[in-house]
């Protein structure tokens, strides 16, 4: 049976390598979809903008943003969310305004792509103004995710006070990333007092994840809280199983050496 590949199944591919950051791979598929059909409609421009962009070469995904001849909101939040990824926070904001000045509605995906790339960039002020245009300007409810963005931009930051007000005011219930990113937060700025009340969330919520007792653990130490750091472990020995050893998959590309492809 002679069987060819449209473009759902290439198309399938590219999620795939995607997700695998295989760009040799995907770059042999890019080719042959470009053999077959030099015109790519907007499911294959938009599969070459995420494999390219998890693959690091965001300079060819906004090549392949730019050839589409059509795009979606797909289009502009995947590139967008790529310029997020990679720290190029102007990129990713002017692309953004062009979004909306070419008629194009971003949906809530596109603003939590935009405030991951002010989180990551450390833009307090954006992360602020894209929040709020999303509730006030386009009536998006935000969800934890945006919320958790925020809050960890917000600690990051050294707000403390405030990432911990607005966790405590959101309109859903928050999730162990918004207490986790607060938790990190207080271990950089050597913040104890409000370690241990964002740490008893998460001991609420979470109470056999071991990362949380040893984050809280590492912050008495970093303060000299000896005793305090002790009864934490303690306690994690009691509450939890053995935490896993942490991994890492590296990839080694022609032209860029080693690729991190994922940590635990």
């Amino acid at each position: 049976m002679n069987l060819g590949m449209d473009d759902v199944i290439m198309c399938a591919m590219l999620n795939i390598c995607a997700n695998a950051a295989s760009l040799s791979v995907g770059r042999q598929i890019h080719a042959c979809a470009f053999k077959n059909q030099p015109k790519h409609d907007v499911a294959m421009g938009n599969s070459l903008i995420d494999m390219y962009s998890k693959s690091g070469e965001i300079k060819d995904a906004r090549r392949a943003f730019d050839e589409m001849q059509e795009k979606n909101e797909i289009s502009w939040t995947s590139l967008i969310t790529g310029y997020g990824r990679h720290g190029h926070l102007e990129e990713a904001i002017a692309l953004f305004e062009k979004m909306e000045d070419d008629g194009f509605k971003p949906n809530d995906v596109t603003f939590l792509s935009i405030l991951f790339a002010c989180s990551h960039t450390g833009n307090i002020n954006s992360g602020w103004q894209f929040f709020n245009s999303m509730v006030s300007k386009y009536n998006i409810h935000p969800r934890t995710e945006h919320y958790s963005c925020l809050i960890d931009l917000l600690a990051r930051g050294g707000l403390l006070k405030e990432a911990y007000d607005l966790a405590c005011k959101m309109s859903v219930i928050p999730s162990t990333s918004v207490w986790g990113a607060m938790l990190g937060a207080c271990r950089l700025y050597g913040n104890s007092s409000l370690g241990t009340i964002v740490a008893q969330h998460l001991f609420d919520l979470d109470p056999k994840n071991p990362v949380n007792y040893v984050v809280l653990a590492n912050i008495y130490a970093d303060a000299g809280l000896w005793e305090y750091a002790w009864k934490t472990r303690k306690l994690m020995e009691e509450k939890c199983t053995s935490k896993e050893p942490g991994y890492s998959s590296i990839q080694f590309t022609k032209d860029k050496g080693p690729l991190l492809l994922e940590t635990n």
